[in-house]
């Protein structure tokens, strides 16, 4: 393709002295000095080899030439006006894909409506559910931008930083009639089957939910309810699966407490796996979408 000899601000000069009538009219519109007008006007006349005004006239007076040229111009500016103003809002417009690890005990309700939130400013969110430690190797390596897990008694790794963004309460379950008296002490607990929704659990986690020796790993939610309505064990189970409408299930008075177990959950991230403006907007959401819970 031949190049381009003349360039945006020599066509809009033109433009703006074909309407003004004058050098001096034009200067004043584009707030540039007349000198400046006159030399842009030149050059183009240079470049094209005709010139595109008579400027024996007062007003001056458009060449034939000119004429034809100043329709193309005036399209041309047009253009290149909504060029600009599809650049300006291009940022606002680029959608981001992120990936966003979550735990099975992580609300269902509270992902589908951070990834509203997130579509809203243009972000598509990826959801895998993981263990933790899938999850910390992910954020380390670049695989996954986000995290969702209850917050462990330890310091998170080196590489990875985390932000508190509410809490979950579990309760116990098991089929009715799966332990006789009331309330069912921490022995017969010890002394069943605990169904556990995670592939491996960390010590710290560990220590707060697994009562019994002998457990059965289920961690797809389906599966865990079949089993759990089967009478094959009990389970910690957060409130907000509705575990009370499983059928034949109901939640155990015990030892320690009907009101259950709280346990925070954190966001977790690795510095610069993500932009600073698209972290804030995930956990502006994130926050958004649990205090909606």
């Amino acid at each position: 393709m031949d190049s381009v000899n003349f360039t945006l601000a020599q066509i809009e000069a033109f433009a703006c002295v074909c309407e003004c009538g004058t050098l001096t009219k034009a200067a004043k519109k584009l707030k540039k000095d007349r000198t400046t007008v006159s030399q842009l006007l030149d050059y183009l006349e240079i470049d094209l080899g005709y010139t595109l005004f008579d400027r024996a006239t007062r007003p001056l007076t458009l060449t034939e030439p000119g004429k034809l040229l100043y329709r193309q111009a005036r399209l041309f500016l047009h253009e290149a006006r909504a060029f600009s103003e599809v650049a300006r809002q291009m940022p606002g417009q680029i959608e981001t894909r992120l990936t966003l690890c979550y735990d099975p005990l992580t609300p269902r309700e509270f992902l589908l409506r951070l990834v509203e939130r997130l579509a809203q400013q243009q972000i598509t969110l990826d959801l895998l559910l993981c263990e933790r430690a899938d999850a910390e190797r992910w954020l380390d390596e670049g695989k996954a931008h986000i995290g969702i897990f209850q917050a462990l008694n330890r310091s998170v790794n080196t590489h990875l930083q985390w932000r508190a963004v509410g809490s979950l309460e579990l309760a116990v379950w098991a089929k009715r009639g799966l332990f006789p008296g009331r309330p069912v002490s921490l022995l017969h607990l010890a002394a069943g089957t605990q169904l556990v929704p995670f592939r491996e659990m960390p010590d710290s986690l560990a220590q707060r939910i697994q009562i019994a020796d002998r457990v059965i790993r289920v961690n797809e939610l389906t599966l865990l309810e079949k089993r759990l309505c089967a009478g094959e064990g009990w389970a910690f189970l957060p409130l907000h699966f509705g575990v009370e409408n499983w059928p034949g299930i109901e939640r155990l008075e015990t030892e320690i407490g009907d009101r259950g177990l709280i346990h925070p959950v954190v966001a977790l991230w690795k510095p610069g796996h993500i932009t600073q403006s698209q972290l804030e907007k995930v956990i502006a959401a994130v926050e958004a979408a649990w205090q909606a819970q």
